[in-house]
């Protein structure tokens, strides 16, 4: 796609992924805090309803949201294409665990929670699966051959242009390529001399982990924040309300 229509087509995108993972992010935020609320305050209390969640915890939850989308987006425009074969065979995977899921729980927890908790579920058992096939993949792939180069001297031969011409966005770009090389440098630098392999493979193996862990989770949550939105009301608020109306038919008993 032609620029600059690229780097203006990526803005909407990252609003929408953003807000996707936004939803999935709130609704488990929400859940564990109900969780924790229900468990001690009573459902009249003046607390339970200022720390149920406020602007505080979805500006928090946004800006979180927004570096995620934005970092899996920039993700997606360098990945490679077996890495997104992988990512659309998950999908029938993930969706009959998230029917497994379902059907293991729903003997077990109350159905207005029992979609919100089946999603809080879903994210990590499917992250780990995600993970495990990223880094498979990852790491049988072809790169360009960097061993017994300076760390410099790689990036500066292997760094390609930024396919977007925002300046936000190209930024990501430029920092993801450096990320990436800096992996792939250190991976392949990890069998010289003795006193740097061990450092350098240090060095690898946890950038390899949290950019993939990073990415992954990201996806999951923007899938997960797809049934979120498609929900009817949410498990939490709805949990909430029982609650809040038990209380009261009992104070009205009592009365």
């Amino acid at each position: 796609m032609p620029e600059p229509y690229l780097g203006w087509l990526l803005l909407p995108v990252w609003a929408v992924a953003g807000y996707l993972i936004f939803a999935s992010s709130i609704e488990a935020a929400r859940l564990r805090r109900s969780a924790w609320l229900n468990q001690y305050l009573m459902a009249d209390s003046l607390w339970h309803v200022r720390l149920r969640g406020g602007w505080l915890l979805s500006g928090w939850h946004l800006l979180l949201s927004s570096v995620l989308a934005l970092f899996m987006l920039v993700k997606l425009l360098w990945l490679s294409p077996w890495l997104w074969l992988m990512l659309l065979l998950s999908l029938p995977l993930l969706w009959w665990l998230d029917i497994n899921l379902r059907r293991r729980l729903q003997s077990h927890v109350k159905p207005p929670l029992l979609d919100a908790v089946s999603r809080r579920l879903l994210v990590p058992l499917g992250a780990a699966l995600l993970l495990c096939g990223y880094l498979l993949v990852s790491l049988s792939l072809s790169q360009p051959n960097m061993q017994g180069m300076g760390w410099i001297d790689a990036l500066g031969r292997h760094m390609q242009d930024t396919q977007s011409s925002l300046p936000l966005l190209a930024l990501s770009e430029r920092g993801h390529q450096v990320l990436e090389l800096s992996v792939q440098w250190a991976l392949q630098n990890t069998l010289g001399d003795a006193d740097n392999s061990g450092i350098l493979g240090v060095l690898a193996w946890s950038l390899l982990l949290i950019s993939g862990s990073a990415f992954i989770w990201a996806w999951m949550r923007m899938l997960t924040g797809i049934a979120t939105l498609r929900s009817k009301p949410a498990g939490v608020l709805d949990a909430d309300n029982q609650a809040s109306h038990r209380q009261a038919a009992t104070t009205q008993e009592r009365g």
